[in-house]
């Protein structure tokens, strides 16, 4: 279907989209994403690609995402399926088959790509998508798959956008900004306006002042000069204001009253509409809107007789703000009487028309119950943000439905549990508040009980509000035996233990505990688990956590807490982590992993990506922890959970610090490390330690030897003892008080550390190596080198078990510099082993502190009077020739070589011995014999 405009400025434009297209003919395909304001030219652009494709005999199919909130998933996809049943497509490829509603949407858009893979051979496949700034998550999952197997497919995607939002920004897309025509431009589309006669001169500056250079505008302004013969004289004000609206009022000024009616029904259903809806809505026949087909206003697909669209979004938009108050109510009216009548209907479009029908208390009533239907629709959906907000539209219309304080209330904890499970805590949490106020005041202590239980398994001061609520639900409770008031007890319990209360959040628990057991209820089984874990969170606690994570895994999804298997399996896989399990961390994730796809929630795939960032970092993929810890820091964006993003930068400085890349990732870790909380500084301390920054390392550890010996025996003990254990071996070196300091810290942690020996300080949060390994440098630097050796040793067996080469790459350094310290029968050379093991690992891990040490330490180990065995003869020579200042040209004409081969040498050694240029290879083959 030809669009029949003209286009000028868009030559840069267009020669690319020719290269892309013909790639993609050729086999490598491609996704392009036209993107600028309305009106900007993206469609005459697209269609240009399009209608060159169908001229060729290359299937062309489209589709269009709309901004209606009522419009079904895949809605762009759906209408491109159905254009191509030639090609063996269909809609049904995107039906949700049964099963976990993650699993089954997965499956189902892998389906659909590969039909359109299939269909694509051998003429090729353009798919074009219009307005993707409004496409639905499930339209941009589908488009996110298709892009990953494009590389090799005779396919172009072709998007079209207003403006590229988050979820396009993540696509992999040859991105066309389009911006305004320039007044050069604007002149040479009058003057193929104008025909014979010359546009005067003065017109171009005009209309690209009024029109701001936006072709659109252009366009119809030019319209209206040919139509009112204007453009040969000299420009003079029209009476035309430089909004769309009053553009696209030209065009609808000119259909007769029956169409217009018409189109003021169609404009309320939207861009895109069903001729059958609005003939239903309209009661009338749908004839007239013929004569809009034939004046440009719609736009008729004759794969799809049943479906209309607006020429542009705008001139609906045009047609809808100029409906009279009245109408445009009767309208909506009109069209969710016609929809709650049809087998099917989305529950999403016809809450859209019952809110904006809402007028008096029996409509705003209907209002409520559609936004009801299609909150619960979106939840089933797993789309928790938009059950959030019909709720919130039911909300916004219950003082004129007449609602009471308790209907509002129930509202209130509906809207709070889909904040929840969207991760919007402190949103969920606030509607908790109000709702449990209400129910307080309407005697429903059931409904205040709902509201101190929405808001669960969240760190930080969210359980300040969590604490009161339950306060006063124990308040109106009293003494009663019941499942609700065990759940009450132990939530009560958690939150008052995350600020150190533990005494009496141990006898709350164990109330709750035994209150549970009586009552068998499900749900109260799960809360007191909670509880006790919470309780049992040290390090001597794993065993009791690793039970009770296997209690909420058999329990399966309780009605009320879908959740529960989701922290029994979170626990499970902390308890593998502290006990050096990898390979059973591994098989937990696995069963996490189907866990979080069957549940849908935001925070459960944000425990999923950290927990497997660690486990990635515990394996030595630090490229591959780093996306995962990035992808999850992006999740945690959209959550209201405070401890969210400071884990991201806790697990960058640990990466950061193995890889060496100091001074990436800031001002975010520099912020984070000033908060004044002892895991925070004790992390931060070691990673300005390991940076070479002592002053600022000396500053944490001054503060962190005050709070050292009252930190409450909770998840943070272990780690925080830990990394501030390693901070004081690394200042225990230093003279004077400083260093008398930092021995006594040494040697309090050294104890409170020895009974946890046998564990990892590891968890889902990051992963820090044997306990050994830090009793091992503690040891050393209190001046134990038997006891070092011994710790060191054990260490290095217990990473080796655990199968995490990057730290046992570290504790082999340790373990070496302890026997080179020792220096006792067989130590140097046992050393010199590690110190070369260590490098192997370091250098194939990309561990650039590690290999410069070690490496180091190995020359050192092999003597003055050669060169340590790492080096190979050639490069024992070139390293030589380059100590002679010869250039890499120079050494490949006296060996007979490649200079690229000579560069490959001079890389590997400089690798090999932790150097970084020629003349450090000068200083160390003058140190070791190979120049004099």
């Amino acid at each position: 279907m030809s669009t029949h405009i003209r286009l000028v400025g868009r030559d840069r434009e267009l020669a690319e989209l020719a290269r892309l297209w013909a790639a993609a003919a050729g086999g490598r395909g491609a996704f392009v994403l036209l993107h600028g304001e309305a009106g900007i030219g993206k469609s005459a652009l697209a269609a240009r690609v399009t209608e060159g494709a169908a001229a060729a005999g290359v299937p062309v199919l489209a589709g269009r995402a709309v901004a209606d909130e009522g419009a079904p998933a895949f809605w762009p996809w759906l209408r491109v399926l159905a254009q191509g049943a030639d090609l063996g497509l269909a809609p049904g490829l995107l039906e949700m088959g049964e099963g976990p509603p993650a699993a089954a949407r997965f499956l189902a858009i892998e389906r659909a790509v590969r039909a359109l893979l299939v269909a694509a051979e051998p003429d090729g496949l353009v798919v074009a998508l219009d307005d993707l700034q409004w496409a639905d998550d499930a339209s941009l999952r589908l488009l996110r798959h298709a892009c990953g197997e494009l590389d090799g497919a005779r396919v172009l995607l072709l998007g079209t956008a207003r403006e590229v939002t988050a979820p396009l920004a993540g696509l992999p897309a040859h991105t066309l900004p389009l911006g305004p025509l320039t007044e050069a431009d604007v002149a040479a589309y009058l003057a193929g306006e104008a025909g014979r006669a010359a546009a005067h001169a003065s017109w171009p500056a005009y209309v690209h002042r009024v029109s701001g250079g936006n072709p659109l505008f252009v366009r119809e302004l030019a319209r209206v000069l040919v139509q009112e013969d204007r453009l040969a004289g000299p420009a003079i004000e029209l009476p035309v204001p430089a909004h769309v609206r009053a553009m696209a009022g030209y065009r609808l000024e000119r259909l007769s009253p029956a169409c217009r009616a018409l189109l003021g029904g169609a404009s309320a259903i939207g861009e895109e509409f069903d001729v059958s809806l609005l003939a239903r809505a309209a009661q009338d026949s749908t004839a007239s809107l013929a004569e809009a087909i034939a004046a440009g206003v719609l736009v008729d697909d004759p794969d799809t007789p049943d479906r209309l669209r607006f020429a542009h979004a705008l001139v609906r938009q045009a047609r809808y703000d100029e409906l009279p108050r009245a109408e445009r109510i009767d309208w909506h009216r009109r069209i969710a009487d016609a929809l709650s009548a049809t087998d099917g209907a989305h529950a999403g479009e016809l809450a859209r028309h019952r809110v904006r029908a809402a007028v008096d208390p029996a409509s705003r009533r209907s209002a409520i119950d559609a936004c009801r239907a299609a909150a619960g629709a979106a939840d089933r959906a797993l789309a928790f943000a938009d059950a959030a907000h019909w709720y919130a539209r039911a909300l916004d219309l219950a003082d004129g439905a007449g609602l009471g304080g308790l209907e509002r209330a129930e509202l209130l904890l509906d809207l709070a549990d889909a904040a929840y499970a969207d991760g919007q805590v402190t949103e969920a949490l606030a509607h908790c508040t109000a709702a449990a106020d209400l129910a307080e005041e309407g005697g429903r202590v059931d409904l205040m009980a709902r509201a101190a239980l929405v808001v669960r398994g969240i760190d930080g001061p969210p359980n300040e509000t969590i604490a009161a609520l339950c306060g006063r639900v124990r308040a109106l409770l009293r003494d009663e035996e019941s499942a609700t008031l065990a759940r009450i007890l132990a939530q009560q319990a958690v939150a008052l233990s995350e600020y150190g209360q533990v005494e009496a959040a141990d006898e709350l628990s164990r109330r709750a505990t035994a209150m549970a057991e009586r009552s068998g209820d499900p749900a109260a089984l799960v809360d007191v688990a909670h509880a006790r874990h919470r309780l049992v969170s040290g390090p001597e606690g794993v065993a009791e956590r690793l039970k009770l994570g296997s209690r909420l895994r058999d329990l399966g999804a309780v009605p009320g807490r879908p959740e529960a298997p989701l922290w029994g399996q979170i626990w499970r896989i902390d308890a593998a982590f502290q006990l050096g399990g990898l390979a059973a961390v591994d098989v937990e994730i696995t069963a996490l992993a189907g866990l979080v796809d069957r549940l849908g929630w935001p925070l459960a795939r944000w425990h999923l990506l950290r927990t497997r960032a660690t486990r990635e970092l515990a394996a030595g993929d630090f490229a591959e922890a780093e996306r995962l810890a990035i992808a999850a820091f992006e999740v945690a964006e959209g959550l209201q959970d405070p401890t969210a993003s400071g884990l991201f930068y806790a697990f960058m400085m640990d990466l950061l610090r193995l890889t060496g890349r100091f001074g990436e990732y800031e001002p975010g870790i520099s912020e984070f490390g000033a908060a004044p909380v002892p895991i925070v500084m004790s992390v931060h301390g070691l990673y300005c330690l390991a940076a070479g920054d002592t002053a600022r390392a000396r500053a944490h550890f001054e503060r962190l030897r005050i709070v050292l010996p009252d930190l409450p025996k909770d998840p943070r003990w272990l780690p925080t003892i830990g990394l501030t254990a390693d901070v004081a071996a690394g200042l225990a070196g230093e003279h004077g008080e400083s260093g008398r300091g930092a021995k006594e810290v040494a040697d309090f942690c050294y104890r409170a550390l020895l009974p946890h020996a046998r564990y990892h300080l590891a968890a889902a949060t990051g992963y820090l190596g044997a306990t050994s390994g830090v009793l091992g440098r503690l040891a050393a630097a209190l001046g134990d080198p038997d006891a070092a050796v011994r710790h060191l040793t054990e260490a290095e067996a217990m990473e080796q078990r655990a199968g995490a080469p990057a730290v046992q790459a570290g504790v082999r350094l340790d373990l070496a510099r302890v026997l080179v310290a020792r220096d006792g029968p067989g130590d140097r050379a046992r050393a010199a082993r590690l110190a070369e093991q260590c490098a192997h690992t370091a250098r194939r891990l990309g561990m650039a502190p590690a290999l410069a040490a070690a490496t180091a330490l190995a020359t050192d180990l092999a003597g003055t009077a050669g060169a340590p065995v790492a080096l190979t003869r050639r490069e024992r020579e070139i390293a030589r020739l380059v100590a002679d200042g010869l250039a890499n040209r120079a050494i490949a004409e006296k060996l007979v070589l490649s200079e690229r081969t000579v560069e490959t040498h001079v890389r590997n050694l400089l690798t090999k011995l932790g150097l970084t240029n020629r003349t450090q290879v000068a200083a160390w083959a003058l140190k070791h014999g190979l120049r004099t």
